[in-house]
């Protein structure tokens, strides 16, 4: 079974605190969550074996606690050994996103 590790950054929210992080794995080919594998404030790495089942990763973050998380997922893991949260593009729409088709432009959400 092939193992994925996650270096979950220390960057600051909104309000001058720890960014809230967390992850969860991705099922099926609708963008169902499966298990949860990280919620916390970062600053650490983390190891997991990947689930045969398993079709992506989805990370996300709390830039502001008040408000709804952004997310980024990350669907092709063949080969990957490391995610760094910090390097994946958070702004771009994703592909299983409920916003698709209500007008949503990029960078405007």
């Amino acid at each position: 079974m092939p193992e994925l590790a996650v270096v979950w950054p220390v960057e600051e929210n909104e309000h001058g605190g720890r960014m809230l992080w967390a992850g969860a794995w991705l099922v099926g080919g609708s963008g169902e969550e499966g298990e949860a594998i990280y919620s916390g404030r970062g600053g650490e790495s983390t190891r997991h074996p990947v689930p045969a089942a398993v079709t992506g990763l989805r990370i996300r973050r709390w830039p502001n606690e008040g408000l709804e998380p952004e997310y980024v997922d990350v669907l092709d893991l063949a080969g990957v050994g490391e995610v760094r949260p910090e390097a994946l593009d958070f702004e771009r729409p994703q592909p299983f996103s409920r916003l698709v088709g209500v007008g949503v432009m990029e960078g405007n959400r």
